[in-house]
C-alpha cells in the first residue's frame, strides 16, 4: 500500500513537471531542465528587483505570516477550503498544480522559510524564501497578492515554484 502511495504521490508531482515541461520547446535532458529551472528563477528574481523588492512589508504581511500561508498552501494534507484562503485559484489550475507539487515536494523532503517580505505595489508583496532539502537554494522570491482583504500565494508563485520542480 505504501508503494501504491509512493507511485501515486510521484504521478501527481510528475503531472506538474509534465504541466510545466508541456509548455517548453526544449528537450528532456536534465541539463536543458535545469538550465530552463535556472533562467526562470533568475528571471523572477531579475523582475522582483526592478519591481521595488526594497520596499518596506505592508504592515499585515510579516515573516510570520508569510510563513503560516506558505507553510498551508505548501502541506499537501491542507482541504481543498483551507487552500482557497491562502492561494489565489482564481484561475481552475492553480489549485490542483498547487495540490501536485505539495505533494511532490513534501515526499522529496523540501522545507520553505521565509527570509523576507517586501512591499510590491497596492495589494502586493515579494516574499523571499530558502529552500532546504536536496537540492537546497536561497534568496527566491515570489508574489503574494491581497484578494478581498486576504494575503495569498499568488497563481504566478504557483507557477513559479513548478517551474523549480522541473529541474528535479
Amino acid at each position: 500500500m505504501k508503494l501504491r502511495k509512493s507511485v501515486a504521490a510521484a504521478a501527481l508531482a510528475g503531472a506538474a513537471v509534465f504541466t510545466v515541461a508541456a509548455c517548453s520547446s526544449s528537450d528532456d535532458n536534465a541539463s536543458t531542465t535545469t538550465a530552463s529551472t535556472s533562467a526562470a528563477t533568475s528571471a523572477e528574481s531579475s523582475a522582483a528587483e526592478s519591481s521595488g523588492s526594497d520596499a518596506p512589508a505592508p504592515a499585515d504581511l510579516d515573516n510570520a505570516a508569510a510563513q503560516a500561508i506558505l507553510d498551508k498552501a505548501l502541506n499537501p494534507d491542507t482541504s481543498s477550503t483551507d487552500l482557497d484562503a491562502v492561494v489565489d485559484t482564481s484561475s481552475p489550475l492553480t489549485k490542483p498544480a498547487i495540490q501536485a507539487f505539495a505533494k511532490g515536494s513534501k515526499q522529496m523532503g523540501y522545507t520553505y522559510k521565509v527570509t523576507k517580505v517586501s512591499g510590491d505595489g497596492n495589494d502586493a508583496a515579494l516574499v523571499t524564501f530558502d529552500v532546504g532539502g536536496a537540492h537546497s537554494a536561497s534568496g527566491l522570491q515570489m508574489k503574494f497578492v491581497k484578494v478581498d482583504g486576504s494575503w495569498k500565494l499568488s497563481g504566478d508563485a504557483v507557477t513559479f515554484l513548478q517551474s523549480m520542480a522541473g529541474g528535479h
